[in-house]
């Protein structure tokens, strides 16, 4: 099966957070949930480097392991999607995912948390028409 990822090249990469706009506006992601982030490493100091993350679509995904619904599904490119018709907003895939890729939205009152939000890689969506 393949494996598709999106490559960055962190000689290249400004933190100019480009990637995370486009994503947000492509997709209509909700305020609040970034499904790309700009990750910097020795902030600051020499070395520096700036990188593009995202869901990385693990091949045993720990994300998948914890759903007590089991809302999140591969499909045959190797995406990992999940269905927010199944999600109960639990989080725990939020605390199983060691790049932080499923977020809760923030909209709403404190503390108020509604459906998972995650990384399609521009799949669109689980569903057949999006």
């Amino acid at each position: 099966m393949a494996r598709m990822k999106f490559l960055c090249d962190a000689d290249r990469c400004i933190e100019c957070n480009a990637c995370v706009t486009a994503c947000k506006n492509e997709h209509e992601v909700p305020w609040g949930i970034n499904r790309r982030r700009v990750v910097t490493l020795n902030d600051g100091k020499p070395g520096e480097r700036s990188i593009s993350m995202a869901c990385m679509h693990c091949t045993d995904a720990p994300c998948a392991a914890v759903c007590p619904v089991n809302c999140f599904y591969t499909t045959a490119d190797a995406v990992v999607l999940h269905s927010k018709d199944l999600c109960i907003g639990c989080g725990y895939c939020f605390y199983a995912c060691p790049f932080g890729a499923p977020q809760f939205p923030q909209a709403g009152a404190f503390g108020l948390r509604g459906k998972m939000d995650k990384c399609t890689f521009c799949n669109g969506g689980p569903e057949k028409d999006n």
